[in-house]
C-alpha cells in the first residue's frame, strides 16, 4: 500500500470536512445575523408606528400651536 498516498488523502478528506464546516458556519452565522436584523426592524417598525399614532392622538386632542381662525 502506498502509505504516502493514503496520507495525501487522508489530509485532503479532513481540509474538506473542515472547508465544509466552515462554510456551514458562516452561512448558519449569515442567516442568524440576517433573522436579527428582521427582527431589529420590525421592532423599530412598530415602534415608529406607535409613536405616530401617539403623535397623531396628541395633536387630535388640542396639543400643539394654537390655530387662528382665518375669517371671522
Amino acid at each position: 500500500m502506498n502509505w504516502r498516498l493514503f496520507g495525501w488523502l487522508a489530509a485532503l478528506f479532513g481540509g474538506a470536512i473542515i472547508a465544509i464546516w466552515l462554510v456551514a458556519s458562516l452561512i448558519g452565522f449569515i442567516f442568524g445575523a440576517l433573522g436579527f436584523l428582521i427582527k431589529a426592524a420590525l421592532v423599530v417598525g412598530i415602534v415608529g408606528v406607535i409613536g405616530w399614532f401617539a403623535y397623531k392622538g396628541y395633536k387630535a386632542v388640542g396639543g400643539g400651536a394654537p390655530r387662528k381662525q382665518i375669517r371671522k
